[in-house]
């Protein structure tokens, strides 16, 4: 161990026992913690792989598996746990991470080893499949005891009638701006999509820069996320509610084009790119707007706090049906191990990072991004972004307003399939769609239509219908497959 990774644990103790004794809040333990390295911090709650019990007699190692390693959510952890054992003493918690790329793979050969995963965080079109292969506990209890009504629209997972997801966080894509540039142009903030595409063209001609930092590109994630406040702004989605694809309906095809224009004055780089090219971009004063949920606010406060002060963030205008009120959103849930060592301690810590003051605590490590999922937690989000006291809450209020503002109707179609049917939108819906992995595979169909048109310089409808044909063979398959599936709609 080196002398800096010594030096650094050692404060994290420090840390750890000022808070377990009540000398130090949630607040001022994370201030603390997340100034220390990722190695530091994964080490003080690592665990190693480990089987169920056989016994009978219940484990004393609750596992926690996650994908997220930056300092932040890590220094979370480490102050969860804490105030978790000094009321459990005989109990820990071990955090293992595991790649967020080929997390499938993992989590299945785990379940196939009989690895005891504990709590967990699939991708959330895992569920359905893990719940109905006798992988996921379910958390009907869990949801019970906080309250149906607390829950945020969109935010619940129920397989065959039965709670197996308790989120973590709920939130949005919207477009960050450069308010000096465009106060410097005389133009107001854009309300529809001509105003909106009119700034993004004005702005990087006469500055030199991207007009806009948005990407497609193989994976899946990307055309989902950003071309999803086009199709909902045309009236339509994907599929609607019983699995049909309306992706073929002619107002899509205007959709696409209007975000095609709009990816004209992207960086040619963008059109095969990952998300932290759009981060890079924006915060380096290299584009003029640029498309991301709120991490990347809180990425560029730290990076360049001038550039933060100039920035302000935005609803985008991508269509004529309710313009600038529907989004991509996404909502992040923990999955429990059916078989895990030791049930009622697992749900009891499960509970108690998802709720209450906890849950707070982990909206407020990357404040705008890690949106709160139940109301009661959020009510406390809003009261201390309203009555701010903390620098970023000053200083970017407005951008977690807007945020807070635009996260129950932002979405994603393989979650809330058919909540834009023809023209009508009533609230956000969970809807899990059963063939998502295999219309969203890698690459994707709209991900290979948007670079065919924007790097092959093809035909726009003709590579929409193309993609439309590819997503109605998936679905007829899956129809075909399963005559009898119905939807179970939240």
């Amino acid at each position: 161990m080196s002398s800096r990774i010594r030096h650094e644990r050692e404060t994290l103790d420090t840390l750890t026992t000022r808070l377990v004794n009540g000398d130090l809040g949630r607040r001022g333990f994370l201030m603390g913690a997340m100034a220390l390295s990722t190695t530091t911090l994964l080490s003080a709650c690592a665990g190693g792989t480990t089987a169920p019990q056989s016994s009978g007699e219940a484990s004393k190692v609750i596992p926690f598996y996650t994908v997220e390693n930056d300092p932040a959510t890590l220094a979370f952890y480490n102050m969860a746990i804490a105030n978790f054992k000094k009321d459990h003493p005989d109990l820990d918690v071990k955090v293992t991470v595991y790649a967020d790329a080929n997390q499938l793979q993992y989590l299945t050969t785990a379940f196939q080893n009989n690895v005891d995963l504990g709590i967990f965080s699939p991708a959330v079109s895992s569920f359905a499949d893990f719940a109905r292969a006798g992988h996921l506990a379910e958390l009907d209890d869990v949801v019970q005891d906080i309250g149906e009504d607390d829950f945020l629209p969109g935010t619940r997972i129920i397989v065959d009638g039965h709670d197996v997801a308790m989120p973590l966080q709920s939130n949005a894509s919207l477009v960050y701006y450069r308010k000096d540039l465009l106060e410097a142009a005389g133009l107001p903030v854009p309300e529809t999509f001509e105003e909106y595409l009119h700034a993004i063209e004005t702005l990087g001609a006469s500055n030199n820069i991207a007009g806009i930092a948005m990407a497609v590109g193989p994976t899946p994630q990307l055309p989902l996320q950003f071309f999803a406040p086009y199709i909902y702004q045309s009236g339509h989605d994907y599929m609607d509610r019983e699995g049909r694809l309306t992706f073929n309906h002619p107002d899509v095809l205007g959709a696409v084009e209007k975000f095609t224009s709009v990816m004209r004055f992207a960086p040619q780089s963008m059109y095969n790119a990952a998300f932290g090219d759009i981060v890079s971009a924006y915060t380096a004063g290299q584009a003029a707007f640029a498309t991301f949920p709120g991490r990347l606010g809180a990425v560029l406060a730290e990076r360049d706090p001038d550039l933060a002060e100039r920035t302000g963030v935005m609803r985008i205008p991508a269509g004529d049906f309710k313009t600038g009120q529907l989004h991509f959103g996404s909502s992040q849930q923990y999955g429990l191990y059916s078989k895990t060592g030791n049930m009622e301690m697992a749900k009891e810590f499960l509970k108690r990072i998802t709720t209450g003051d906890d849950a707070l605590a982990f909206a407020k490590t990357v404040p705008g991004h890690l949106l709160p999922p139940l109301k009661s937690v959020r009510d406390k989000f809003q009261a201390e972004v309203e009555n701010p006291k903390e620098e970023f809450f000053t200083k970017h209020g407005d951008w977690l307003k807007t945020f807070m503002d635009t996260a129950p109707d932002a979405m994603t179609a393989s979650v809330s399939m058919g909540a834009v049917v023809d023209k009508t939108y009533e609230r956000k819906i969970t809807n899990l769609c059963p063939f998502a992995a295999e219309l969203w595979p890698s690459p994707a169909f709209d991900g290979v239509m948007f670079q065919e048109i924007l790097l092959e310089d093809r035909n726009t409808e003709e590579a929409w219908k193309d993609a439309s044909g590819k997503m109605q063979a998936v679905i007829d398959a899956f129809h075909k497959e399963h005559p009898d599936w119905t939807p179970e709609i939240i």
